[in-house]
């Protein structure tokens, strides 16, 4: 095998190299649309961000891969108002559903679930003997 070049490993990796690989992605596949990022923030007063989501559009859906919401302000709605906005932009795009996957010891499978998930399967071998929970809403 040819030596095509060095890999280069980084925890940080330049967003401009990740649109890269979406970009190429997106080109590739575009009888089925495109994948993109999204976020949503909620700042207080000081402008410092107390909650926050991030995740994909993917193929006909929205995709939420990190949901936080500072402690001192949990169990304030803050993470519904998130939800909701990403639902809503979910639909804007014309996503057919919703998607999550969450890890047991987080302990927000229950908030998912009053907000209308189901969970599609859940896999276990993770650290600690933990799983993860794969779930999903229609929109």
């Amino acid at each position: 095998m040819k030596p095509w070049g060095h890999i280069h490993d980084t925890s940080t990796p330049k967003p401009a190299d990740v649109d890269f690989l979406t970009q190429k992605i997106n080109q590739e596949t575009p009888e089925f649309g495109e994948a993109n990022p999204f976020a949503f923030f909620i700042r207080n007063e000081q402008n410092e961000i107390i909650a926050g989501c991030n995740g994909s559009i993917i193929f006909g859906s929205i995709y939420t891969d990190q949901l936080w919401v500072h402690p001192d302000h949990r169990k304030n709605g803050l993470g519904q108002q998130l939800m909701k906005a990403v639902h809503d932009y979910g639909r804007t795009c014309q996503c057919s559903m919703s998607t999550v996957a969450t890890m047991d010891f987080q302990g927000a499978k229950t908030f998912y679930e009053k907000l209308g998930y189901v969970t599609d399967f859940e896999r276990h071998g993770y650290t600690g003997g933990s799983s993860c929970h794969f779930m999903r809403k229609a929109l």
